[in-house]
């Protein structure tokens, strides 16, 4: 519920509009994908700013957690977990270096892994745009993201 709520909220952000539209023009269908996964890189990057604890606890806190609920999770959920976990997936986008192997992942799931080719240099040319697009976005989604914490004293309808 909470995550629908946020693709909402986020694909009818008139400033991830304009950023996807941008993309677009070299990357076709997946310049929403691209904005996505480019985000959690500058989550990454700010992660000081706007995680609740420090990026190692969160991410080992993650992976704890993963592991301990994959039994409950699909045979398919259980193989991506493991790779996550084995390879360090959360590390990754923290670094340039790491969005370009993200994205490598990716091209073998995709119908028309082409449209990312030149991606690296797109996330470099276009470095502020979403740096900018994603400090105007975050905190409406963290504000969100609130509404849906059981400690809150009212929830959405």
């Amino acid at each position: 519920m909470m995550h629908r709520a946020i693709d909402e909220l986020t694909d009818n952000d008139p400033d991830v509009k304009a950023l996807n539209q941008l993309l677009s023009a070299r990357h076709g269908r997946y310049a929403g994908v691209i904005t996505d996964i480019g985000f959690d890189h500058f989550l990454c990057l700010h992660w000081a700013r706007f995680g609740p604890l420090e990026f190692d606890a969160f991410r080992v806190g993650t992976y704890w957690s993963f592991h301990a609920r994959r039994e409950a999770m699909p045979k398919r959920v259980q193989g991506y977990v493991e790779g996550m976990l084995h390879h360090d997936w959360l590390t990754l986008y923290q670094t340039q270096a790491g969005m370009a192997q993200v994205f490598r992942r990716l091209r073998p799931r995709l119908s028309q892994p082409e449209l990312l080719d030149g991606i690296n240099e797109t996330l470099v040319d276009h470095h502020e745009v979403f740096n900018q697009t994603f400090f105007r976005l975050f905190p409406r989604l963290q504000n969100l993201a609130d509404d849906y914490r059981p400690d809150q004293t009212s929830s959405p309808a």
